[in-house]
């Protein structure tokens, strides 16, 4: 079973069983900040709900009984930009904004909550570069948080937008080395074991839990949006070329190869199963717009690893898709 949100005028949830091949909707919301949906667990799923304007909830979403209950809320003039919940349930992590450029990062487990105060910042960018993601560790004993924006990464980076948690007392695991890493971003767990691939000055970059150095997996590689198949063989990603579209690409980690996938401009991928990978059709600009010449066309696409084709999906109006929102069963 998969989810997705349609944002344009609106935020719609929809559950996708590929058993049926029927989106069935679940949530409708206003415009406004994309609800950020992923599933708790196999009966449950939890989304952001932006639409009042006095208050922001993470809400979660009963599968069997269609009951709605709010998890958390923040009022005035505040926001949750992104949330996590770790793999058995037991902790939500979510990252707070507020109009004045405040940034905290708020961790809730066994009744408790723990607050860190982040860098303050003072306005979101709307490129490609920017990245928000919360992501706990295959075995939930790490909490990954990147918040970056261009301009915003030179500040001091205890306190600030790259972070490896320990989830049992919430201290500081890793930070990207100073340097050629002061601009770390556009990270991801292994699937199956504590390791953090992300991205920096250099290329892609690796981190081991309980390892002080880094690795380098690839020199020169400026990925976007990165995902691990969940048998660890593959990482799709994005990349962008000359003509600043993105296409969606394989990182073969036995071989160490970069492997294509269409030629069409593609983004955002997922990778549902060890041979089939989602995305999102990618257009030129019709007229200006904010994240560069080329924006989602709301097309979701299936492509196959085996075949090299891709199919289209029933969605036409999907404009952000996270691997964190797939649940298989």
């Amino acid at each position: 079973m998969l989810v997705t949100a349609s944002t344009t005028s609106g935020n719609e949830i929809f559950l996708y069983d590929s058993a049926s091949s029927a989106p069935q909707q679940l949530v409708s919301l206003g415009a406004g900040q994309p609800p950020d949906a992923r599933f708790i667990s196999s009966q449950k799923l939890a989304y952001v709900d932006a639409t009042n304007q006095a208050s922001t909830r993470i809400m979660s979403f009963d599968l069997s009984t269609r009951a709605s209950t709010a998890e958390v809320s923040v009022t005035g003039n505040s926001n949750i930009p992104a949330f996590a919940y770790s793999h058995d349930g037991s902790s939500l992590a979510y990252l707070v904004h507020d109009s004045s450029g405040k940034a905290s990062l708020h961790v809730r487990r066994g009744g408790h909550e723990t607050t860190l105060n982040l860098n303050a910042i003072p306005g979101r960018g709307v490129g490609r570069d920017d990245e928000l993601r919360l992501e706990y560790a295959p075995d939930d004993k790490y909490l990954l948080m990147v918040d970056t924006f261009v301009g915003n990464q030179a500040q001091a980076p205890q306190t600030g937008q790259f972070l490896v948690l320990r989830a049992a007392d919430n201290t500081v695991a890793f930070l990207p080395p100073s340097g050629v890493s002061a601009n770390a971003t556009m990270a991801t767990w292994a699937a199956h074991s504590d390791r953090l691939y992300y991205r920096d000055a250099i290329g892609v970059r690796t981190w081991d839990a309980g390892v002080t150095s880094v690795g380098t997996l690839a020199t020169g590689l400026h990925w976007y949006d990165p995902a691990a198949s969940a048998d660890d063989h593959w990482l799709a990603f994005a990349d962008i070329d000359a003509r600043s579209a993105p296409h969606v690409r394989l990182y073969d980690l036995q071989t160490n190869h970069v492997v294509p996938t269409v030629t069409a401009a593609r983004s955002h991928p997922i990778l549902i199963t060890a041979d089939t990978l989602w995305y999102l059709e990618e257009q030129p600009c019709q007229s200006e717009c904010l994240g560069g010449p080329f924006q989602t066309s709301g097309k979701v696409l299936a492509y196959s690893l085996t075949t090299k084709s891709e199919t289209a999906l029933p969605f036409t109006d999907v404009h952000s898709l996270s691997q964190l929102s797939v649940f298989r069963r």
